[in-house]
């Protein structure tokens, strides 16, 4: 049997200028994993800066998807992807976001508050190499499957409340209602799952529809695919950290990346 294709990977999370104004540290978080049959599996959250654990609970909920998300696709997945494979893998997400919850219930009783406390929202993608996958998503931030150098695109973008500046999170009791899942079709080979501290620099709103800004992912995918993850996670900390970049928006930030070795 064929050795599964190996996957290039790089990510960072850095702390936004309101947050290092007033000590508090970053409350994004992120996951990058790779199982034993060759799926990546990729997710991001961020924890609500109006939530006093905010950053735990985007932790939990990082946690325990790719622990359940391994576990499911660890024995592979028959190619090409199946309907059925997909309602799996939708499954084994559900489960994960339900761990992730039962696990803050549990550390909210002993501090002694509510689930609210622990308000993150969820972007990811679970993917095949170029066999295609599904991205699943709560709340803000943005996920985007790339082929041909930024020919071809599809993207998970972000979804606010009522107001612009509410969205939506795990720990809500309506949290399968604000689930959203999208096909990743075949022939995409690289992916970028970022927080809403990004999306503002990344994504460009076109008559009401959100739209990768290819100059902001193309240079940033070039550079990756020829440096060391060491050398890629430097620079990504430093493009998101940049005085450009602090000026245009305070958030924290997270941006990860991952393309199939050999692109």
């Amino acid at each position: 049997m064929l050795a599964a294709p190996a996957w290039r990977m790089a990510g960072t999370s850095i702390t936004g200028p309101s947050h290092m104004q007033t000590g508090t540290p970053c409350q994004d978080r992120y996951r990058l994993h790779v199982t034993q049959s060759g799926a990546l599996i990729a997710v991001v959250s961020d924890g609500a800066g109006s939530a006093r654990f905010g950053g735990e609970g985007a932790a939990l909920l990082c946690d325990a998807l790719v622990a359940r998300l391994d576990r499911h696709l660890r024995a592979g997945i028959r190619k090409p992807i199946t309907r059925a494979s997909l309602m799996g893998i939708c499954r084994a997400i559900h489960a994960g976001i339900a761990e992730a919850r039962e696990a803050a219930l549990a550390l909210g009783e002993e501090r002694g508050v509510g689930l609210e406390a622990f308000h993150a929202t969820l972007v990811g993608a679970a993917m095949l190499p170029r066999q295609g996958g599904i991205f699943f998503h709560i709340g803000d931030g943005a996920a985007l499957a790339i082929g041909g150098d930024g020919e071809r695109w599809q993207m998970s973008g972000p979804r606010n409340g009522e107001y612009a500046d509410t969205t939506y999170f795990f720990t809500e009791p309506d949290w399968r209602r604000n689930l959203r899942f999208s096909l990743i079709d075949e022939g995409y080979d690289t992916i970028f799952v970022m927080t809403d501290g990004v999306t503002d620099l990344a994504l460009s709103a076109r008559q009401g529809a959100h739209e990768p800004f290819m100059p902001f992912f193309r240079p940033i995918g070039r550079y990756l695919a020829g440096a060391t993850r060491e050398e890629g996670e430097e620079a990504l900390s430093a493009t998101l950290d940049s005085s450009a970049v602090r000026e245009r928006t305070s958030d924290d930030k997270t941006l990860v990346w991952a393309q199939v070795a050999g692109t």
